[in-house]
Protein backbone atom coordinates (compact mmCIF):
# COMPACT_ATOMS: atom_id res chain seq x y z
CA UNK A 1 0.00 0.00 0.00
CA UNK A 2 2.64 2.42 0.89
CA UNK A 3 4.41 2.01 -2.42
CA UNK A 4 1.09 2.68 -4.24
CA UNK A 5 0.79 6.07 -2.09
CA UNK A 6 4.29 6.93 -3.20
CA UNK A 7 3.66 6.60 -6.64
CA UNK A 8 0.92 8.33 -6.98
CA UNK A 9 2.15 10.90 -5.00
CA UNK A 10 5.08 11.18 -7.20
CA UNK A 11 2.46 11.25 -10.16
CA UNK A 12 0.92 14.55 -8.58
CA UNK A 13 4.18 16.89 -7.57
CA UNK A 14 5.31 15.63 -11.25
CA UNK A 15 2.23 16.73 -12.84
CA UNK A 16 1.82 19.83 -10.77
CA UNK A 17 5.17 21.10 -11.58
CA UNK A 18 4.25 20.86 -15.32
CA UNK A 19 1.36 22.49 -15.19
CA UNK A 20 2.65 25.38 -13.17
CA UNK A 21 5.69 25.31 -15.18
CA UNK A 22 3.90 25.09 -18.47
CA UNK A 23 1.35 28.03 -17.56
CA UNK A 24 4.32 30.53 -16.26
CA UNK A 25 6.25 29.54 -19.92
CA UNK A 26 3.58 30.34 -21.77
CA UNK A 27 4.76 34.16 -22.51
CA UNK A 28 8.01 32.34 -24.31
CA UNK A 29 5.77 31.30 -27.65
CA UNK A 30 5.48 34.79 -28.89
CA UNK A 31 9.20 34.07 -30.01
CA UNK A 32 10.82 31.59 -31.94
CA UNK A 33 10.70 28.58 -29.78
CA UNK A 34 11.55 24.92 -30.23
CA UNK A 35 10.03 22.68 -27.74
CA UNK A 36 10.45 18.71 -27.92
CA UNK A 37 10.39 15.94 -25.66
CA UNK A 38 13.45 14.13 -27.79
CA UNK A 39 15.89 13.30 -25.35
CA UNK A 40 19.08 15.66 -26.00
CA UNK A 41 22.88 16.21 -24.08
CA UNK A 42 24.09 19.06 -22.94
CA UNK A 43 26.32 20.59 -25.91
CA UNK A 44 24.30 19.49 -28.58
CA UNK A 45 23.00 21.42 -31.38
CA UNK A 46 19.62 22.21 -32.41
CA UNK A 47 18.83 24.51 -35.20
CA UNK A 48 15.70 26.64 -35.90
CA UNK A 49 14.49 28.49 -39.00
CA UNK A 50 13.90 32.29 -39.04
CA UNK A 51 12.40 35.13 -41.08
CA UNK A 52 14.83 37.40 -42.18
CA UNK A 53 14.16 41.03 -42.82
CA UNK A 54 16.22 41.49 -45.95
CA UNK A 55 13.98 40.83 -48.71
CA UNK A 56 15.64 40.33 -52.40
CA UNK A 57 14.09 43.59 -54.75
CA UNK A 58 11.40 42.67 -57.18
CA UNK A 59 13.14 42.45 -60.70
CA UNK A 60 12.39 43.75 -64.32
CA UNK A 61 11.68 40.32 -66.38
CA UNK A 62 13.72 41.17 -69.71
CA UNK A 63 11.77 39.75 -73.35
CA UNK A 64 13.46 36.26 -74.11
CA UNK A 65 15.63 36.53 -70.36
CA UNK A 66 15.69 33.73 -67.79
CA UNK A 67 14.14 34.39 -64.38
CA UNK A 68 16.77 34.98 -61.79
CA UNK A 69 15.67 32.76 -58.60
CA UNK A 70 15.99 34.27 -55.35
CA UNK A 71 16.95 33.01 -52.24
CA UNK A 72 13.88 32.34 -49.51
CA UNK A 73 12.93 34.92 -47.05
CA UNK A 74 14.75 32.55 -44.14
CA UNK A 75 17.94 31.34 -42.41
CA UNK A 76 18.56 29.48 -39.57
CA UNK A 77 20.07 29.90 -36.35
CA UNK A 78 22.06 27.07 -34.94
CA UNK A 79 21.65 26.86 -31.06
CA UNK A 80 24.21 24.52 -28.35
CA UNK A 81 22.03 23.64 -25.67
CA UNK A 82 23.38 24.94 -21.93
CA UNK A 83 23.12 24.63 -18.76
CA UNK A 84 20.40 22.87 -17.27
CA UNK A 85 17.57 24.65 -14.88
CA UNK A 86 15.94 22.34 -12.39
CA UNK A 87 13.87 22.24 -9.26
CA UNK A 88 13.85 19.58 -6.87
CA UNK A 89 12.49 18.37 -3.57
CA UNK A 90 13.11 15.68 -0.74
CA UNK A 91 10.15 14.03 1.06
CA UNK A 92 10.40 11.35 3.78
CA UNK A 93 8.37 8.60 4.31
CA UNK A 94 6.17 10.54 6.65
CA UNK A 95 5.80 13.40 4.75
CA UNK A 96 4.32 11.40 1.59
CA UNK A 97 2.53 9.39 3.68
CA UNK A 98 0.84 12.39 5.32
CA UNK A 99 0.79 15.20 2.51
CA UNK A 100 -2.62 15.54 1.36
CA UNK A 101 -3.61 15.89 -2.78
CA UNK A 102 -4.51 19.42 -2.24
CA UNK A 103 -1.17 20.53 -0.52
CA UNK A 104 1.35 18.54 -2.95
CA UNK A 105 -0.29 20.19 -5.86
CA UNK A 106 -0.57 23.76 -4.52
CA UNK A 107 3.49 23.10 -3.66
CA UNK A 108 4.08 21.40 -7.56
CA UNK A 109 2.98 24.40 -9.15
CA UNK A 110 4.92 26.83 -7.23
CA UNK A 111 8.16 24.86 -7.96
CA UNK A 112 7.03 24.80 -11.70
CA UNK A 113 5.89 28.91 -11.85
CA UNK A 114 9.58 29.01 -10.35
CA UNK A 115 11.27 27.10 -12.91
CA UNK A 116 9.50 29.37 -15.55
CA UNK A 117 10.43 32.36 -14.11
CA UNK A 118 14.25 31.40 -13.42
CA UNK A 119 14.60 30.18 -17.56
CA UNK A 120 12.41 33.45 -18.91
CA UNK A 121 14.52 35.73 -17.24
CA UNK A 122 17.45 34.10 -18.41
CA UNK A 123 16.47 34.09 -21.96
CA UNK A 124 14.76 37.89 -21.58
CA UNK A 125 18.80 39.48 -20.43
CA UNK A 126 18.73 38.97 -23.92
CA UNK A 127 16.40 42.20 -24.17
CA UNK A 128 18.85 45.29 -24.12
CA UNK A 129 19.37 48.31 -25.93
CA UNK A 130 22.71 46.51 -27.29
CA UNK A 131 20.71 44.00 -28.78
CA UNK A 132 17.86 46.04 -30.03
CA UNK A 133 18.19 49.27 -29.99
CA UNK A 134 16.57 52.38 -27.83
CA UNK A 135 13.35 52.21 -26.29
CA UNK A 136 9.88 52.21 -28.75
CA UNK A 137 8.27 54.15 -25.13
CA UNK A 138 9.66 55.40 -22.14
CA UNK A 139 7.47 55.78 -18.79
CA UNK A 140 6.05 55.02 -15.64
CA UNK A 141 3.02 52.49 -15.54
CA UNK A 142 0.82 55.38 -14.06
CA UNK A 143 1.16 57.39 -17.75
CA UNK A 144 1.01 54.26 -19.90
CA UNK A 145 -2.85 53.64 -22.04
CA UNK A 146 -3.88 52.50 -24.79
CA UNK A 147 -2.12 55.56 -26.89
CA UNK A 148 1.26 54.44 -26.00
CA UNK A 149 0.70 50.81 -27.13
CA UNK A 150 -0.48 52.67 -30.69
CA UNK A 151 2.77 54.47 -30.97
CA UNK A 152 4.65 51.28 -30.42
CA UNK A 153 2.26 49.60 -32.86
CA UNK A 154 3.68 52.09 -35.18
CA UNK A 155 7.33 51.79 -34.41
CA UNK A 156 6.05 47.78 -35.37
CA UNK A 157 4.79 49.29 -38.68
CA UNK A 158 7.81 51.30 -39.68
CA UNK A 159 9.94 48.09 -39.21
CA UNK A 160 7.54 45.99 -41.35
CA UNK A 161 6.24 44.09 -39.06
CA UNK A 162 3.35 41.46 -40.03
CA UNK A 163 -0.12 40.19 -38.40
CA UNK A 164 1.65 37.97 -35.50
CA UNK A 165 2.36 40.46 -32.99
CA UNK A 166 2.74 40.37 -29.04
CA UNK A 167 3.12 42.88 -26.52
CA UNK A 168 4.41 41.35 -22.92
CA UNK A 169 4.46 43.78 -20.10
CA UNK A 170 5.28 43.52 -16.38
CA UNK A 171 2.13 43.46 -14.20
CA UNK A 172 1.93 47.35 -13.40
CA UNK A 173 1.66 47.88 -16.76
CA UNK A 174 -1.12 45.67 -17.53
CA UNK A 175 -2.73 47.20 -14.53
CA UNK A 176 -2.78 50.57 -16.62
CA UNK A 177 -4.40 49.52 -19.23
CA UNK A 178 -7.19 47.32 -17.10
CA UNK A 179 -7.98 50.79 -15.81
CA UNK A 180 -8.01 52.48 -19.29
CA UNK A 181 -11.69 53.61 -19.70
CA UNK A 182 -11.31 52.36 -23.58
CA UNK A 183 -10.54 49.48 -22.32
CA UNK A 184 -13.00 49.12 -19.71
CA UNK A 185 -15.97 49.57 -21.76
CA UNK A 186 -15.17 46.94 -24.09
CA UNK A 187 -18.32 44.65 -23.44
CA UNK A 188 -19.90 45.72 -26.47
CA UNK A 189 -17.00 44.07 -28.97
CA UNK A 190 -17.70 40.81 -26.72
CA UNK A 191 -14.95 41.46 -23.67
CA UNK A 192 -15.41 41.77 -20.70
CA UNK A 193 -11.90 43.21 -19.31
CA UNK A 194 -13.03 44.48 -15.74
CA UNK A 195 -14.76 40.66 -15.23
CA UNK A 196 -11.66 38.87 -16.30
CA UNK A 197 -9.06 41.04 -16.27
CA UNK A 198 -7.74 39.81 -19.58
CA UNK A 199 -6.52 42.57 -22.39
CA UNK A 200 -8.12 41.99 -25.49
CA UNK A 201 -6.30 42.45 -28.87
CA UNK A 202 -4.87 46.10 -28.78
CA UNK A 203 -3.66 47.86 -31.64
CA UNK A 204 -2.90 44.56 -33.69
CA UNK A 205 -1.09 42.77 -30.32
CA UNK A 206 -1.65 39.60 -28.42
CA UNK A 207 -1.08 41.08 -25.02
CA UNK A 208 0.79 39.07 -22.43
CA UNK A 209 1.44 39.42 -18.70
CA UNK A 210 4.40 37.96 -17.44
CA UNK A 211 6.12 38.87 -13.33
CA UNK A 212 9.39 37.63 -15.12
CA UNK A 213 10.10 40.46 -17.30
CA UNK A 214 13.75 41.38 -16.12
CA UNK A 215 15.06 44.81 -15.57
CA UNK A 216 18.18 43.91 -16.96
CA UNK A 217 20.03 47.00 -15.99
CA UNK A 218 17.87 49.22 -17.91
CA UNK A 219 14.75 49.67 -16.49
CA UNK A 220 13.57 47.30 -18.63
CA UNK A 221 9.34 46.60 -18.20
CA UNK A 222 7.64 45.38 -21.13
CA UNK A 223 8.83 44.57 -24.90
CA UNK A 224 7.11 43.81 -28.27
CA UNK A 225 7.79 41.22 -30.22
CA UNK A 226 6.89 39.83 -33.84
CA UNK A 227 8.66 36.51 -32.87
CA UNK A 228 12.05 36.75 -34.66
CA UNK A 229 14.02 38.73 -31.69
CA UNK A 230 14.96 35.36 -29.67
CA UNK A 231 15.50 31.86 -31.21
CA UNK A 232 15.72 29.25 -28.21
CA UNK A 233 15.41 25.39 -27.80
CA UNK A 234 14.25 22.79 -25.24
CA UNK A 235 14.98 19.46 -24.52
CA UNK A 236 14.40 16.85 -22.32
CA UNK A 237 18.00 15.83 -20.34
CA UNK A 238 18.69 12.26 -20.47
CA UNK A 239 20.87 10.95 -18.24
CA UNK A 240 23.58 8.63 -18.78
CA UNK A 241 23.54 5.21 -19.19
CA UNK A 242 23.30 2.81 -16.68
CA UNK A 243 21.65 5.00 -14.34
CA UNK A 244 19.86 3.86 -11.28
CA UNK A 245 17.41 5.96 -10.91
CA UNK A 246 13.84 4.48 -10.45
CA UNK A 247 12.20 6.98 -12.83
CA UNK A 248 13.98 8.66 -15.80
CA UNK A 249 11.62 10.39 -18.20
CA UNK A 250 10.13 13.33 -20.32
CA UNK A 251 7.52 15.05 -18.93
CA UNK A 252 5.31 16.51 -22.17
CA UNK A 253 3.02 19.24 -21.24
CA UNK A 254 0.30 21.47 -23.24
CA UNK A 255 1.80 22.36 -27.26
CA UNK A 256 4.60 20.22 -26.45
CA UNK A 257 6.41 21.74 -23.61
CA UNK A 258 8.71 19.34 -22.22
CA UNK A 259 10.31 18.56 -18.14
CA UNK A 260 13.01 15.97 -17.25
CA UNK A 261 12.14 13.84 -14.51
CA UNK A 262 14.43 12.05 -12.29
CA UNK A 263 13.30 10.25 -9.27
CA UNK A 264 14.98 8.28 -6.71
CA UNK A 265 15.09 6.88 -3.02
CA UNK A 266 18.19 7.30 -0.80
CA UNK A 267 17.69 4.24 1.88
CA UNK A 268 20.39 5.95 4.41
CA UNK A 269 17.93 8.59 4.93
CA UNK A 270 14.34 7.36 4.20
CA UNK A 271 14.15 10.40 1.71
CA UNK A 272 12.31 10.12 -1.28
CA UNK A 273 13.84 12.89 -3.86
CA UNK A 274 12.73 14.19 -6.85
CA UNK A 275 14.57 16.75 -9.72
CA UNK A 276 12.89 18.62 -12.48
CA UNK A 277 14.49 19.90 -15.32
CA UNK A 278 14.94 21.38 -18.60
CA UNK A 279 17.80 21.77 -21.48
CA UNK A 280 17.91 24.90 -23.15
CA UNK A 281 19.94 27.77 -25.53
CA UNK A 282 18.83 31.11 -26.82
CA UNK A 283 20.26 33.42 -29.15
CA UNK A 284 19.49 36.94 -30.33
CA UNK A 285 17.68 36.52 -33.74
CA UNK A 286 16.51 39.79 -35.84
CA UNK A 287 17.45 43.16 -34.19
CA UNK A 288 14.57 44.52 -35.47
CA UNK A 289 11.81 42.00 -33.80
CA UNK A 290 11.89 43.56 -30.48
CA UNK A 291 10.56 46.86 -29.41
CA UNK A 292 11.34 47.62 -25.35
CA UNK A 293 9.45 49.24 -23.10
CA UNK A 294 11.55 51.13 -20.53
CA UNK A 295 10.00 52.73 -17.13
CA UNK A 296 12.88 55.39 -17.43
Amino acid sequence: MANSITGINDDILAQSVLEGYTTAIAPLTAFTTDFSSEAARRGEKVSIMRDNTAIDAALDKTSHGAYTVQDADSDSIELTLGQPKYVSWGLDDVEIASSSILTMEKFGRRKGNLLAKTVLQDIWSEVTAANFGAASFTGLASTFDEDDVADVAEDCDGADWGDDRYLILSPSYIAALRKAGAIKDTSGYGYNAIQTGDIPMLHGFKILMSNAVPANGENLVGFATDGNGIASAFRYLAPQQGHKYNRAEALVGEGGITLGLRDWYSEDSGVRKNVIETVYAYETGIGTGVKRLVSA
